[in-house]
């Protein structure tokens, strides 16, 4: 994949992550058997179920998405610096 494709790539995440509506999550959490398959859950960044039937949902930081997705469309043109300093961030590998 070229550096401008992964530069795409992860600007289209990250817009995803930032304006994620939740609606998805939160009703696997209340229905419990809601086919996975056709739920929208990207924004998801942890689910867990325990014994006692409480759920526990957690989202990814739509601040952080933001601030990460404004950074790496202020530098313009500048080749995958932002790309480099988002995977940084996330503890990813370079590509």
């Amino acid at each position: 994949m070229s550096k401008r494709k992964s530069r795409d790539a992860v600007i289209a995440q990250l817009e995803r992550l930032a304006f994620y509506r939740p609606n998805d999550g939160i009703r696997l959490a209340l229905e419990g058997e809601a086919d996975v398959r056709r739920l929208h859950l990207e924004g998801v960044s942890e689910f867990k179920r325990h014994g006692n039937g409480t759920v526990e949902l957690k989202f990814f930081d739509r601040i952080k998405a933001l601030e990460l997705l404004l950074a790496l469309q202020q530098e313009g043109e500048t080749p995958s610096g932002g790309v480099m300093e988002f995977l940084r961030q996330m503890g990813g590998d370079e590509p």
